[in-house]
Order: structure tokens, then sequence, then C-alpha cells
């Protein structure tokens, strides 16, 4: 990634123009991308369900239907019907129209003289407003009338405009258009009336899309620059992260062009999210060069400052935030599916933009400031993050039980999260369209609907009374939920004939499979094709309802599963579908995909960390401070009562990927600082003073950009940038809280460190500490310590001093030695130690003062280790162990020489006992 930088920055103009020649070719795409609707696009892309469904609905039809809503106190005057059936007329003529169902087509079926009359309600308009209203009452008896196109007050009536599937939902402009024009005549008959239906609800969410890119884009400029400006106040700084972003928007919309996926509800929002997050890494690209600037650099230099320090970590950050756009397709829902490709691959366009662009325009006008102030914000970083880590430090166990609480609060609000997966969430409340659909929610039985679908197997099972009854059942059931106003089947049908066939007050099944037969010599099935199977072997109860709560529907859906698992004949099967139900699964999937989202990002964040400082704990441990921002996202959702929907479910997965950045950002940065450092606190005070500017400037950034979907009327995606900038805020926090206190008290060594790492021979096979390791072991021992460099009679320590570190002389000499006794001024010398030698073990073990002093006697480097990696430990313990104590043995020989008589010859081999000449080149602390 360096040399990528390096040979952008170095050829800048051949970098812009292949950056322009790309754009150009994109810009040809444009006039090809389109936007799309569809209630499918919320479904999965490989549902067997999706299958069985589209199975029934060839069967018994799947009719798309527009509503002609009227409301009036006298809907049945002769002048007003009068009206009505001529608009219903011209309606019949579009060639996209089936026909319409109206009480000027339902038949009516009664007897008249002896005779079975199938004529329509409305066959021959009332005479007058009396008689329209006894019609009316009649009507209101037929089950498929009642709360379908007549409601229960008499003061609504409908009329199902039937479209052609060949057309259906391809031209939802030019249906909605056309049925408008026609209807208008009705203005002067009925108080209100309109048109709503689900291509509608599309066109309306389409004009919607249109108009929020074009007012919702600049007011996420306008975001950014006003974020940048503040907090950056460097020309080129301002200008790279928008030039960034309008490239990878246009290579995106060119791809959308090309490859045909469309502008939808939540493709939509990537434009504006690109200009969003494509800001991040240029900030912290351009603040490590202007960092560089400071320090008195040149231009060129400091961009190989850039390179160096900040290549991979973008590289880093970049895979982390392209998994968390990328995971959000594993709902397997279309849309999500087609937004996760879309996002990642211009979040994929924006990276390629970054690396090349900034290099190039640094090269070219590295120099170009704003005002000249741009050092304001660099006045006190210093000590303003000593101040910061002093109190963070002092406050420790008070600051993380506030957020422990804060965690365990958020927590009981989870379970409280609602589910509500709808096209009409996709509309504003002060929506038109969205009001007329909860008109007719609420005054008829609703335009969602699903299907329970009951087969035998044999032919004229259903017309049977047995089985029939069983329909019923099942109706009185559904019934008596109360979360539907109208079911119908063929049973409803046949009661009605029967009603009219015996004159009966009230209409009833027949009572035996004799009058069953008998019905059927006036019935004709083209009028009950949509609910039940030409050879009879199979019915369809259509249920109405209108449920806008994925919970509550699911509830009774489930509810329903268990009465027909308990009383249904078993010689029937049953079967539940239809567009909720496939909603449902959609739901399913959708949350199920949310979670596995969220547990990929984690890990795979946790695997990065991992493999990147050779160690799972520190792996396990940065993941905390990602973790706490989902915890309180669900908590907020649960106790706001805010639903998860198709706009609010990718908010965690792509805000948390967008999050770690900051946390690879602050490790790779401490790691760095750690290399110059002699102890952990002054590396992290190093890493808050340099990070707290870019980390700042990239969250500011990001939570402006994310709360302008906030002014969206389409609900789930302000819902999605409410949240997004909630996560953002919160990572904020713990990044600077949970991260320094989680990591100082590690040193971290990085993968690269352990390849690049060039161990002095001369020293490493002198140290009894490193017997039998490997090398990659030694290599992680020896970058986990810290370097020390101590001039010729530099004392390193003293007696009385508190530490738990034990040095190995890499480079000089040093002398160890104890104060004499009582009032002598001769001092002890305990031991000379040469490079790979170790001493000051004992104050690491024993947790003791020294008791001894240590002297450089020439220029020395040391290296201080207090924390060894688990792993390695125990070789390193028992080496160390048979260390001291072989430096025992040479001490006490040294006070009290042994006499001859005393030795005790060591066994050729034995690991565990050093010889003579061991012992006199060691000493003891």
């Amino acid at each position: 990634m360096q040399r990528i930088l390096m040979l952008c920055a170095n050829h800048p103009r051949w970098a812009l123009a292949t950056l322009l020649i790309l754009s150009l070719l994109a810009a040809t795409q444009l006039q090809q991308v389109q936007v799309h609707i569809s209630a499918e696009e919320l479904l999965l892309l490989d549902d067997p369900e999706r299958d069985y469904y589209e199975q029934i609905s060839a069967q018994f039809g799947d009719e798309k239907i527009v509503l002609l809503y009227l409301r009036d106190a006298e809907l049945m005057a002769p002048k007003k019907l009068r009206a009505l059936q001529q608009v219903i007329g011209t309606i019949k003529a579009l060639p996209f129209v089936d026909r319409v169902e109206s009480l000027f087509s339902v038949p009516y079926l009664k007897s008249v003289d002896g005779y079975l009359n199938k004529d329509p309600y409305l066959a021959k308009l009332p005479k007058d407003l009396t008689a329209g209203r006894t019609l009316e009452k009649q009507a209101l008896t037929d089950p498929f009338i009642k709360h379908v196109l007549l409601s229960d007050d008499g003061q609504v009536m409908t009329a199902a405009i039937v479209l052609k599937e060949a057309v259906s939902g391809l031209d939802d402009l030019r249906i909605t258009t056309s049925i408008d024009q026609l209807t208008r005549p009705l203005s002067g008959h009925y108080a209100q009336f309109f048109t709503i239906g689900y291509p509608y609800v599309r066109t309306a969410i389409t004009r919607q899309i249109q108009q929020e890119q074009t007012d919702l884009f600049p007011i996420a400029i306008a975001a950014l620059l006003i974020a940048l400006f503040l907090l950056l106040r460097q020309f080129v700084d301002i200008l790279t992260p928008i030039l960034t972003a309008g490239i990878s928007i246009l290579w995106t919309l060119g791809l959308m062009g090309l490859s045909g996926i469309p502008l939808n509800v939540v493709t939509s929002i990537v434009p504006i999210l690109l200009i969003i997050v494509g800001s991040t890494e240029d900030i912290h690209l351009l603040s490590e060069f202007r960092h560089g600037q400071r320090q008195g650099m040149t231009t060129q230099v400091a961009i190989q400052h850039m390179a160096r320090k900040m290549g991979r970590t973008v590289l880093l950050t970049f895979v982390t935030t392209y998994v968390g756009f990328l995971s959000v397709g594993l709902s397997r829902i279309e849309v999500l599916w087609q937004f996760g490709i879309l996002a990642s691959t211009g979040l994929l366009f924006n990276f390629i933009a970054t690396i090349m662009l900034i290099p190039a325009l640094l090269s070219l006008a590295g120099r170009w400031q704003l005002d000249g102030k741009s050092r304001f914000v660099q006045a006190k970083p210093g000590r303003l993050a000593d101040a910061y880590w002093r109190g963070l430090q002092r406050y420790r166990w008070l600051i993380l039980l506030v957020l422990f609480t804060i965690t365990l609060v958020a927590a009981l609000g989870v379970p409280a999260i609602q589910v509500n997966h709808s096209t009409i969430e996709s509309l504003g409340r002060d929506s038109a369209v969205r009001q007329q659909v909860e008109a007719v929610n609420s005054d008829l039985a609703g335009l969602e609907n699903f299907s329970i679908i009951l087969d035998s197997g044999i032919q004229d099972t259903f017309l049977k009374v047995r089985y029939l009854e069983e329909i019923v059942e099942i109706q009185q059931f559904i019934d008596s939920q109360g979360i539907s106003r109208s079911t119908t089947s063929f049973a409803n049908y046949l009661s009605i004939l029967n009603r009219a066939f015996q004159e009966l007050d009230e209409a009833e099944l027949p009572e035996s499979d004799d009058v069953v037969n008998e019905l059927m010599i006036f019935l004709d099935h083209k009028h009950v094709h949509a609910y039940v199977s030409e050879d009879y072997s199979r019915v369809r109860i259509l249920v109405r309802h209108a449920a806008d709560s994925t919970r509550e529907l699911q509830s009774f859906v489930n509810a329903l599963q268990g009465f027909i698992d308990q009383q249904l004949d078993p010689g029937l099967q049953a079967h539940i579908t239809g567009s909720s139900v496939l909603t449902l699964s959609a739901t399913r999937s959708m949350i199920n995909g949310q979670l596995q989202s969220i547990l990929l990002l984690l890990f795979f964040f946790v695997l990065i960390i991992s493999v990147l400082f050779t160690d799972l704990r520190v792996g396990l441990l940065a993941a905390l401070p990602n973790a706490f921002p989902v915890v309180v996202l669900f908590g907020v959702m649960g106790f706001a009562g805010i639903p998860l929907n198709i706009g609010t479910t990718m908010a965690a997965a792509i805000a948390i990927g967008i999050a770690v950045d900051d946390t690879l950002h602050f490790m790779l940065r401490y790691n760095q600082e750690l290399r110059s450092s002699r102890h952990q606190a002054l590396a992290m005070h190093a890493t808050l003073a340099n990070e707290a500017l870019p980390v700042v400037s990239t969250s500011v950034a990001l939570i402006a950009g994310f709360l302008v979907f906030t002014l969206s009327d389409f609900q789930p995606i302000a819902f999605f940038g409410l949240l997004s900038a909630l996560v953002i805020a919160t990572a904020l926090i713990a990044d600077f809280v949970i991260t320094p206190l989680v990591i100082s008290s590690l040193r971290l060594v990085s993968l690269w460190d352990l390849l690049s790492a060039q161990l002095r021979q001369e020293v490493i096979p002198q140290s009894v500490l490193f017997r039998e390791m490997r090398p990659w072991q030694i290599r992680r021992f020896i970058l986990a310590s810290t370097v020390t460099e101590y001039a010729a009679g530099e004392q390193v320590f003293k007696p009385g001093d508190k530490s738990h570190a034990m040095y190995l002389v890499m480079q000089g000499a040093v002398e160890v030695s104890m104060p004499g006794r009582e009032n002598s001024e001769k001092r002890l010398v305990v031991n000379h130690f040469a490079p790979g030698k170790l001493f000051g073990d004992i104050a690491l073990l024993a947790d003791e003062p020294r008791k001894t002093q240590a002297v450089a006697l020439e220029k020395s480097s040391l290296r201080s280790v207090t924390l060894l990696h688990p792993f390695i430990g125990s070789r390193l313990f028992y080496n160390l162990a048979t260390d001291v104590s072989c430096r025992w043995v040479t001490f006490i020989d040294k006070i009290n020489p042994p006499t001859s008589t005393d030795t005790v010859p060591a066994k050729r081999g034995d690991r565990n006992v050093a010889g003579p000449e061991h012992e006199r080149q060691n000493g003891i602390q």
C-alpha cells in the first residue's frame, strides 16, 4: 500500500488522468440508471415458500388490485350511483384493466318467483335513496361484500379495479395517471374519493426517492463541508473528501446502469452514504500528512511519512468497513442483497479514488491552505491529552462502573424491540398515500391478505358437507381472534347459494351432500375459481387483514397454525401462504441476517486484530469498545419503540463496520508509539494526542452526515440515520474511554514487527533466558519489551526503588552491586552483565523493593520487560528459574568459597544443573 501511495505521489498527473478517464466511462452509463419499487424486493431471494405461493397464485389467481374508495353519507343515492357507473365503464376500457369488481358486478343470489336470480346487486339503479339503503343492508349480509366493497356503517363503498397480469406493476406511473384522470368526474358527487393500491404506493415512493436525492444530497455535502472546515481548516483537506466521494458516486451509478440494479427504497441511500463514509480515511491520511508538515518536513517527505504511517492502516480499515457493508446482504432479502453488493462496491471505488487522488493532489497542492490558522487545533493537544489521560486513570473504576451500568440498562431494553417489515412503512406519516392506506385499513378489511390452502388430493372432496364444515371451523376461529374483518371461501358461496335456493333468512351450509349436489346444478365455477380447484380437491380461504405489526401478525399465524394442527381432519393438508406470510419469512431472515452480520463483523474484527497482534487476548479486548455501541443501539430501540425494519436492520452492521476503523487506528498508533516509548502510559499519552483530531473529525463528520438521513420522509431511512449517528457517537466514547483503559496495560506487538525484527545473533545465543525457544517466540518477547539507552555511569536503579522490570543487556555492560554493611561505604559487587545477560529479575518475581543498585559501565542498551506472553511464559519462567538458581549458587560461593570436599560435579547433559563456567558468568540482584 505504501508503494501505491508513493507511485501516485510521484506521478500525480498520470493518477489524475486515470481517474478522469474512468469517470468519463462511468458517466456514459448514467442514463441507464432506473428507479424501481416492487413488493418482491422485500422478499427472500430463495424462499421455498415463495415457490409454493407462486404455484397457488397460478391456480387461484393473484389479483393486482387498485381500490376506488368512496365516502359519503348518501352512497346509494341514484345520482351518485349513475356517475359511478359511468366512471367504472370508462375504467373497464383501459388496456391494462382486466375487470372491475363492485356492486355493479357481484351477483345478488336470490330466489325470484321460484327461479334463482344471479344478477348483480346494482343491475338496476334504486329508485331513490331509501331503496338504495335497503339494497345496501341486503348487500352487507354477503361476506364477499361486507368490509370488502362496503363498510359496515354504510358510509364507505369501493370498487376493486383488477389489473391484467401482463402489465401489472410494470408501469405504475401510467396506471395511476390514467385511473386518476378517469375518476376526476366523481369529485362533484362524493364527499371524499381516491384511488389507492400498491401501484400508488410504489409511485409515491419513486417520486419521493427522486425528490429526496435532490433535497438531501446538497445537505449531506454541506454538512461534510462544515464539519471539515471547523475541524481541519485546510483548503485541500476540505476539497479532497468531496472529490473522492464524487468520483465513487459517479462510478457506483455507472455500475448501477451497467448491471441493472435500480434505485429503490434502500439503494437510493448509497450515494449519500458514500459522501458520509468516504471522508473517514481521507481525514486520517490528510491529518498524518499535516502532522509531518508541522514537524518541518517538506511536502514530498510528508507524503512519504503519511504513506509509511497510514498505508497499512487504511487498507485494514477499508477491509473492515467493506465487510460491514457486504454483510448486510446476509439476510437474503433482495433489496438488502442489492444494497450490500452496491454499497460495498461503492466503498471499494471510494478506496481506489482515495489512494490515487490524495497523494496526487498533495504532491501538486500540499502547501495550499485556507487561512494560515490551521495550527489552532493543534495548539494544546499534548496538555489536553495529558490531563485527559490522568483523569481517565484516576477515575477508571468509576468510569467502568458507569459504562457497565449503561450496558446493563440497555440490555434490559433489547427484549422490547418490535419488528415491522412493510412497504407502507417506507412512507412518511404525513404522506397522503399512507393516510389513504390507513383509511382503507380502518374502514374496510385492509389491503393485506394471506391464504389458507386445504388439500385432500381426492376429487370432489369439498363437495361433501363434512369437509365444508372444516372450512367453516377455521373461518370461525379466525373471526374469534379479531385480527381479520373478512374471511371468504367456497363454503361462503355455497351458504349464500343455499339460502337463495331454499329461501332461508340466513346463509348456512347445506344440510347434506345431496343438497350440495343439487346446488352444483346452479353453480358456475368461474364465480368461485379463486376459492376452489376445478376438481374440488383443493380450496382456498382468503383472509384480509389490516395488521400493521409484524409481531401481531406472526402471533396470529402461529395461533392459527396451532389450531389447524390440532383440529383439522387428518385426511386434509393445510398450508398458510400469501404475501403477508412471505413478508413474515423475510422478517425472520432479516433479523437473523442482522445478528449474523454483527457477529460476523465482530468475529472478523477479532480475527484481524488477533492475527495482526499475534494474540487472541488482544482481539477479544479490542471487541469490547465495539460491542458496547451495539448493546446501546438495541437498548435504545427497545425503550424508544423504534422497530426493526428494512432500514434500521442495516444500522448496526454498517455503523459498526465504520466504527471499528477508529479502534484499528487507535491500536496501530499505540503500537507505533510503543516502539519509541519507555512505558505504556507514555505511549498511550502520545496516542491520545496524535489520534484525537482525526478520530474526532471523522466521527463528527459521520454523525453530521448520518443525521442528514433523519430529514428523510421514509421512516426506515430516517431511523437508519438516527441510529447510525447514535452508534458512531457511542463508539467515539468507547474508543476514547474503553480502548485506552483496556489496551494501556498491554505491550502490543504486531505481525509486521515480528516479521521485520532482527535478532542480534551475538546476544541471543549467550542468554540463558532463550534456551529451547523458537525465533518467533524470542522476537515476541523482545518486541514486548521497552528499549532504554543509558550513558556510562548512569544509574539503572538503586536500592529501595519499586519496580517490576527485569533487564536484558543488548549492548554495553552493567554492574550490579550491594551497599556495604552498617556504615561501611564499601560496596559488594554482585556481578557484571555483558550483552545477552539478564538481571533485575528478583523484583519481578518477589514484588519487593530493590536491594541492589545497577550502573551502566559503558554506553548500554537495555530491554525492560514487565509482562510475559502466556504461551511462552512457561518456557521463560523455567529458564529464568534455572538462571536464578545458578546465580544464587555463584553468589553464595563468592561470599563463602566452597572447599574441595563440597564440590559435586554436574552430570553431563543435565540441563537443570549449570556447570562452573556458567556459574561464574552469572550473578544475582
